[in-house]
């Protein structure tokens, strides 16, 4: 009895590594604090009783977690170079029990996005299927494989714009300035992987560029990004353009994460070592929890 008890809680203990237990909170966190400072007007019991909310926070991590299960599921021969030791724990975990439970954690999405609304429910549904075709499709395809992980990262919190927002020009500064430091970070680690990526024929930006151009591009992406934020705001200073917005809490933050990511471009010229690589991506990984749980400030 002591022995099967003990084997259930190591499954379940690894279970949490493959669907990465500490993203899912970041992401449950980031939609609970963006709901109470954006829509509920900083009212604490308007998110306690918000029925709605609490069905897409679950829809959302429900979806997540599936879709972390499929893409390990579709990458276990490319990370078993790249990431041996987290791999060989996940085998521990059976195949078909591992996608057995990544089709019950969609119905499960798709079942609360419904009960908070038939709207928010197609939203998911397109989601989970946007999921599997990264992992299918697109994670073999170089430059819109690292474009639809950075978007499937942003997709649960536009779930809470869709539903309860509406559009303004901050939210245009705080998902853009996050999409790039996604996507810098998606970069980052094909770089980190390009060993293991190289050997099973995942057509990534560093495998078809090369290394070098890579570094080139990023760096003229996240200048350019950069150079486009500092003249938009001081055009909007001089004569502005964009009607009923004010430099705010998104501003800064944009400006935050956008020099972060101009920062690891840049510092990726001097980098040779794959451990001082991965140095970086836990930084761009810091940059993009500051970004997401920052809102607290606004």
């Amino acid at each position: 009895m002591l022995g099967i008890r003990k084997k259930h809680i190591t499954g379940f203990v690894l279970l949490l590594g493959v669907v990465r237990w500490y993203n899912l909170a970041l992401i449950a966190a980031s939609q609970y604090l963006l709901f109470w400072l954006a829509f509920s007007g900083h009212e604490l019991g308007r998110v306690l009783y918000d029925f709605k909310l609490h069905c897409i926070v679950v829809a959302s991590l429900f979806s997540v977690a599936g879709a972390f299960i499929i893409n390990a599921f579709y990458d276990v021969d490319k990370d078993l170079v790249n990431k041996p030791k987290q791999v060989l724990m996940g085998k521990l975990l059976k195949e078909g029990s591992l996608l057995n439970l990544y089709v019950v954690l969609n119905f499960l999405a798709v079942a609360f996005a419904m009960m908070a609304s038939m709207r928010v429910m197609v939203f998911f549904v397109g989601y989970t299927v946007f999921c599997w075709f990264h992992s299918h499709k697109l994670q073999k395809l170089p430059l819109l494989r690292e474009i639809s992980a950075s978007l499937l990262t942003m997709i649960p919190l536009l779930a809470i714009w869709f539903h309860f927002g509406h559009w303004h020009w901050g939210m245009f500064y705080y998902m853009g300035s996050l999409a790039i430091l996604l996507f810098t970070r998606e970069v980052v680690k094909d770089m980190a992987g390009h060993k293991g990526n190289l050997i099973f024929g995942y057509k990534t930006v560093v495998v078809a560029a090369g290394v070098r151009r890579t570094r080139w591009g990023l760096v003229a992406m996240n200048t350019g990004f950069l150079i486009m934020y500092v003249v938009l705001n001081w055009i909007q200073q001089v004569d502005p353009v964009l009607p009923n917005w004010r430099p705010d809490y998104y501003l800064v933050i944009s400006g935050v994460s956008l020099f972060t990511g101009f920062w690891v471009s840049w510092g990726m010229f001097f980098i040779r070592d794959d451990r001082k690589i991965l140095v970086m991506d836990a930084f761009l990984k810091l940059g993009i929890v500051v970004h997401l749980l920052s809102i607290v400030v606004q």
